[in-house]
């Protein structure tokens, strides 16, 4: 059987090069075999028009973005989202199931910012601090996440960092915030049939792993992968770890 595409997407605030790391344990295995494309929500977010528009009015420019891409492929695809990537996958599965072959969230969540149900997830006064801080000192913001990112890890974080932040849209920052803290994916994932492997890291300081949990239990076909002493920044962090749960789902699935 002929292996399956598979498409990485990066989350807020990093572009395509931080699936790297994960495409290349991927790419590492010489059973394998599958075609990869490496991209970011920000990176979707650009090119979301360059091809035909799906009908769902609803759809947010991300997922617009990613159906797109997906519809290159002739729908038989393998979607890896990290953090928000994993939400517009979400997004971009309930509307077009067929596209999509295989899912896996890594440190995702249905729903990123916090409401008043107790559901685990960041405070929305704090994203809203970000996008005040990102109209003044957006470097400051940044760099901060990600040190909030690679906790609990340590190690030279900092050139890394600076290179990211140079290579970023700065103009997609603030609609992918506005993104984060309206969209709530938690309404029918028990009606989503894609299979779905849902992987996290227990000490993640971005999206609780609680959030992760919740969402692999309430998808209708779903595994649940929790990584000790990890945080968020498991494509980065962990690769190797990643790429064969992600090779024991795709053949299992298989």
């Amino acid at each position: 059987m002929k292996a399956l595409p598979l498409i990485l997407i990066a989350g807020w605030g990093h572009t395509g090069e931080a699936m790297l790391h994960l495409k290349a344990a991927l790419d590492g295995h010489p059973m394998d075999g599958h075609p990869i494309q490496v991209t970011s929500t920000g990176e979707l977010w650009q090119t979301q028009s360059s091809g035909a528009l799906p009908s769902s009015p609803g759809l947010s420019r991300y997922a617009v973005g990613l159906h797109n891409l997906l519809a290159t492929f002739g729908g038989r695809v393998g979607v890896i989202g990290w953090s928000m990537g994993g939400i517009v996958a979400l997004e971009t599965a309930r509307e077009y199931p067929g596209l999509l072959q295989r899912l896996v969230i890594i440190s995702g969540t249905a729903r990123f910012s916090a409401g008043n149900d107790e559901f685990p997830g960041v405070s929305a006064s704090v994203l809203r601090a970000m996008a005040l801080g990102l109209r003044r000192t957006p470097d400051n913001v940044l760099a901060a996440y990600y040190d909030q990112v690679h906790a609990p890890q340590s190690g030279p974080v900092a050139a890394p960092r600076n290179l990211a932040i140079a290579q970023l849209d700065r103009s997609e920052l603030l609609p992918g915030l506005d993104y984060l803290q309206r969209m709530d994916m938690r309404n029918g994932l028990d009606k989503q049939t894609v299979p779905t492997l849902v992987v996290h890291g227990r000490e993640d300081r971005i999206v609780p792993w609680q959030a992760g949990e919740w969402l692999s239990r309430a998808l209708a076909v779903s595994r649940w992968r929790c990584y000790e002493n990890y945080g968020h920044a498991l494509p980065i962090q962990a690769p190797l770890l990643l790429a064969a749960d992600i090779r024991a789902f795709l053949g299992d699935a298989a």
